[in-house]
């Protein structure tokens, strides 16, 4: 194992890197002659997108030491013999000892650890590890019970269960303990948790407006680290309780608020670890882990508090507030330090952890946005994966920690892999980075990891970003099945494509729906229409070079353009192309910029698409716009004299495809009559879902008109 320091003052702490780290980092080239922006950094801990494999190799390290060192037996102490017969305890029972305790609040971390863990990755094993302990405790503690009302006295881990007398005790456990029974109805847990709840509800220590409390190390103290330990279990009791349920959502939401009122501290966006009622003025030091509680508290109450509820924003706010603060705090390593805002006390494994987690379950829950917190969550399980040694042990974790009014107590912390605080949120932050692997697309893109909304299918080591949905920034052909299957590129207005084709105001575009006539195995159909557009502004602001970039040979291209192509040439939107199909032209100062454009005939902006297409091997149809519904007498308005007979002069002129959809569909209204027609429109031009399916069909019907077209062999039989 490498072991390197990360920067302390004073006392030398040691976190361990597993010998796997090396071959993670990227080799520094010296190449002279590269460009210096493809240098390397010798990054300290791994830097790069995460794979899901990785994130549960390391997971199941920590899953299997962990099997090995939390045992499912009885023991007499002084003779060190397995003890089956439980009826017959005496005093010297005990759990037998591993590294960790199995009912710690630690451990009641990683109980709910496990349980996220089995649902991310579908491995039962991690389920298992919690059942079969939970079981176990479940059938053990009557008999323990006995041993301790006959002899009293009883083995301290036992103790914790039967007679809890803090919420270290009771809180984390039960709140685990209530997942389990709701996961999985065979468990026999409520006595446990009835017991658990009796002390947090009715004997746990509180102020006199409720807030659970300590009178350690001074008289009515809050430790930040009691949000957690209380807190969540009576958010989630809310689930099975046989009274009013919503009474205990109250009081969680209520003990939220009133811990903020005296612990958080706007202007640094953290919440402090102490708060003394006597203290006239209460020191704030920002400890990583206890903010790791907080902030993970605000995560079990979201979870359970229901949608509309009145506070709900409230506590949203306060989370979201906490993860900016937290996010601006993190070190290049990944890591966040010891005392938050102090950059000489040491980088700490277990609130790094925790905070990965939090923001992790933030972004797949939509409370933040993964563009932001993505690129965080992934540096900061980059950082937590190499403190996961070859054994499955976690380094770099503070040990159990008291309050001080000082920093010399927090910098000096020891740190040791029995520290079983950083075991739990490990697991638990791997289980949520695999979720957000799963639901996002991390990509590196100019040797930064970015979060997209949609896949990004270059390979490209720097690219503009495409947004499928926005035809301004089109990457064509990114349906493609593979290399040699073909794609079908749509051009056009709102009639093919109304705002992001998703029925909008309840206007449609034909675009949306002409891939159901397809073998989608075989080929794909990418619309990029965008309403508005004419002949001439689809070239004009940048959109069809987006589209040709992406056309291989083999694409079909249709172009169905003419409803916007006529009004002012330079005035108002400005999209009026020249009438006809000849070569004139005329420029003109455009009023919304005081610049020069030349304008060109709709039938030279229509040979533009042909050509370019053609040239890259595309087959191209072009199309008359679909019909208005304007009618004169009986008789649907055409544009047979207009845009639809020069789009046939090109399309013929160039010896490509011609569909005259305009007079396919006008023949249809025709038959159908006005009253039926207007039900197909929203508006004069543009139509409902049914007109669209109805303009989809026609699409169809004239490709299977086309003689000599290609595009035929892949409609569905």
């Amino acid at each position: 194992m490498r072991i390197r320091t990360l920067g302390v003052i004073g006392a030398m702490v040691l976190l361990t890197v597993p010998s796997g780290y090396a071959q993670k980092k990227k080799e520094v080239i010296n190449d002279s002659n590269a460009p210096l922006h493809l240098l390397q950094p010798d990054y300290k801990v791994p830097y790069g997108v995460l794979t899901v494999e990785e994130v549960k190799g390391d997971m199941d390290r920590v899953l299997g030491y962990l099997e090995d060192e939390t045992h499912t037996r009885v023991v007499d102490q002084k003779t060190g013999k397995v003890i089956n017969d439980y009826a017959n305890m005496n005093a010297d029972a005990q759990l037998e000892r591993g590294a960790f305790r199995l009912a710690s609040y630690e451990w009641g971390v990683t109980y709910s650890a496990m349980m996220a863990a089995a649902e991310a990755t579908g491995d039962s094993a991690y389920m298992k590890y919690v059942t079969d302990r939970f079981k176990f405790l479940a059938e053990v503690t009557p008999y323990f019970k006995k041993v301790y009302e006959t002899y009293g006295t009883v083995d301290p881990q036992m103790k914790q269960i039967i007679a809890p007398h803090a919420l270290d005790d009771a809180g984390a456990v039960c709140a685990a303990m209530i997942k389990a029974q709701i996961k999985d109805k065979s468990l026999d847990l409520k006595p446990l948790i009835e017991n658990y709840m009796n002390h947090i509800l009715y004997n746990e220590y509180r102020l006199a407006d409720g807030t659970f409390a300590r009178t350690r190390p001074q008289h009515n103290t809050l430790w930040l680290d009691d949000m957690f330990m209380g807190i969540p279990p009576v958010a989630y009791y809310s689930n099975i309780a046989s009274d009013n349920q919503q009474k205990y959502v109250a009081e969680s939401v209520k003990q939220v608020l009133q811990f903020a009122d005296r612990m958080w501290v706007p202007e640094k966006k953290l919440f402090r670890h102490g708060w003394v009622e006597e203290m006239q003025d209460p020191p704030a030091f920002f400890w990583g882990r206890a903010n790791g509680w907080a902030l993970l508290t605000m995560c079990e109450v979201l979870d359970v508090l229901p949608e509309n509820h009145p506070q709900r924003e409230k506590v949203m706010n306060l989370f979201k507030q906490h993860v900016q603060g937290l996010a601006a705090l993190q070190s290049g390593e990944g890591f966040w330090h010891q005392l938050l805002d102090r950059n000489d006390s040491y980088l700490e494994t277990s609130a790094t952890a925790i905070y990965v987690y939090c923001i992790a379950h933030a972004i797949n829950k939509g409370w933040i946005d993964a563009i932001t917190y993505g690129p965080v969550a992934n540096l900061g399980w980059h950082a937590v994966s190499t403190q996961i040694n070859e054994k499955g042990q976690v380094d770099g974790t503070c040990v159990g920690t008291g309050m001080a009014f000082d920093p010399a107590f927090y910098y000096y912390r020891p740190i040791n892999v029995y520290a079983a605080h950083g075991y739990g949120p490990v697991i638990w932050a791997g289980a949520e980075i695999i979720n957000m692997l799963n639901n996002q697309h991390p990509k590196m893109n100019d040797s930064a990891v970015q979060f997209y909304k949609k896949e990004q299918m270059t390979k490209e080591p720097i690219f503009h970003v495409s947004d499928p949905g926005n035809a301004r920034d089109v990457v064509a052909g990114v349906s493609r099945k593979d290399s040699n299957s073909p794609v079908v590129l749509l051009i056009g207005d709102s009639t093919v494509k109304c705002g992001q084709g998703k029925g909008e105001n309840k206007m449609w575009g034909w675009g949306s729906f002409l891939e159901n006539y397809f073998d989608t195995d075989k080929i794909t159909v990418e619309n990029w229409a965008l309403g508005g557009r004419s002949s001439r502004t689809y070239i004009t602001e940048g959109l069809w070079s987006k589209v040709l970039a992406g056309i291989k040979p083999g694409d079909f291209l249709i172009i169905d353009f003419g409803h916007n192509d006529g009004g002012p040439l330079n005035t108002g939107r400005a999209r009026a192309s020249l009438k006809g199909t000849g070569d004139e032209s005329q420029t003109v100062v455009m009023e919304r910029h005081g610049g020069p454009e030349t304008i060109y005939t709709f039938g030279h902006y229509l040979r533009t698409y042909v050509r370019q297409a053609k040239a890259k091997g595309a087959n191209v149809i072009v199309t008359s716009h679909t019909p208005a519904n304007r009618w004169t007498a009986d008789r649907v308005n055409r544009c047979d004299q207009t845009y639809g007979k020069w789009a046939q002069e090109v399309a013929e002129a160039e010896g490509v495809d011609f569909i005259d959809l305009n007079e396919i569909i006008a023949q249809k209204y025709e038959t159908m009559g006005k009253d039926a027609t207007a039900a197909l429109f929203v508006d004069g031009v543009h139509n409902t879902k049914e007109g669209a399916l109805l303009n989809a069909t026609c699409i169809v019907e004239g490709l299977k008109d086309l003689k000599s077209n290609q595009l035929n062999q892949y409609l569905k039989k």
